[in-house]
């Protein structure tokens, strides 16, 4: 059966959420450790969520540290890792980190053992040659260190969203709050093994660097995970996953709003070509002989 409009509308709302919350922080991202970040943006939503959402999470403990260490602290670290490197520009990285989503309908579908879907696959690799045109080649080979990182970082996300949707027995928003409740001690013990100048950061960091950590807490954890995690309770994740694509476009968009960049007709037709790649995956305009029935 082909996505419904109402999960149409919700699969746009995390790359929406996601691509303008990063695309916004980067003062952020550039002041703060990431890791040391990460852990106020995770804090942050463990002590809003403790406070509003007061039932009790179904979802055991055991899984919840899965989930958390594969989607949150394992991913976030290598992923960092990799792009700190000298031998990776943002655009390769951007480009890398692609694969997330084969990555997640391939463990999907070895996980959930659900059939995959020709045409959702077909979607999903229209898609991926529209971000390689929105992006751009880059223009020198990264290294192969950062590349293993930052391709290890993709799978762990992928099997941090897989395990969310097996293991889970809360909604969205209980999905989030077990993400936070796991996340913090794990980032607590990453940040204090791996980075330095922590305390240095808090003490020095200016009012729009903290406007843009409360943005991208906010925007780019808070409402995309929320809106994910809902979408992967209603959703297979051949459906769910190739929306991600559309974060290149966002922040390309967002950057030309926001910051006054440029954006090339080359760009805009990469856009089309994402867009018609997920025409396919969700189904709409196609005959009922040729849309899925799973």
């Amino acid at each position: 059966m082909p996505m419904t409009r109402r999960q149409i509308l919700l699969a746009l709302m995390p790359p929406l959420f996601f691509g303008t919350g990063f695309t916004v922080a980067k003062p952020a991202v550039e002041h703060f450790p990431p890791l040391f970040m990460m852990l106020m943006v995770y804090g942050g939503i463990a002590i809003v969520l403790g406070l509003t959402q007061r039932e009790r999470l179904q979802t055991p403990v055991a899984s919840i540290i899965a989930i958390s260490a594969f989607a949150v602290t394992i991913q976030g670290a290598l992923l960092f890792w990799g792009l700190r490197s000298a031998e990776m520009s943002a655009t390769a990285a951007n480009l890398i980190l692609q694969i997330q989503i084969p990555f997640a309908v391939l463990l999907d579908w070895l996980i959930m053992r659900q059939r995959l879907d020709l045409r959702k696959v077909a979607g999903t690799a229209i898609s991926i040659s529209g971000v390689a045109i929105v992006i751009g080649l880059p223009n020198q080979a990264p290294g192969a260190l950062p590349t293993v990182m930052i391709i290890v970082s993709a799978f762990c996300w992928a099997l941090g969203q897989v395990l969310a949707r097996k293991l889970g027995r809360d909604d969205g928003v209980g999905l989030l709050k077990a993400n936070a409740f796991g996340s913090v001690p794990q980032l607590a013990l990453a940040t204090l093994l791996i980075e330095q100048g922590q305390w240095h950061s808090v003490e020095t960091a200016t009012w729009l660097q903290w406007s843009m950590l409360a943005f991208v807490g906010v925007v780019g954890f808070y409402l995309a995970y929320m809106c994910w995690f809902s979408l992967l309770r209603q959703c297979r994740m051949d459906e769910a996953a190739p929306f991600i694509l559309l974060m290149p476009v966002v922040g390309i968009l967002t950057a030309a709003l926001v910051l006054g960049e440029t954006v090339s007709a080359v760009q805009i037709g990469g856009g089309i070509v994402i867009l018609t790649g997920l025409l396919i995956v969700s189904g709409i305009g196609f005959p009922r002989g040729l849309r899925s029935r799973g």
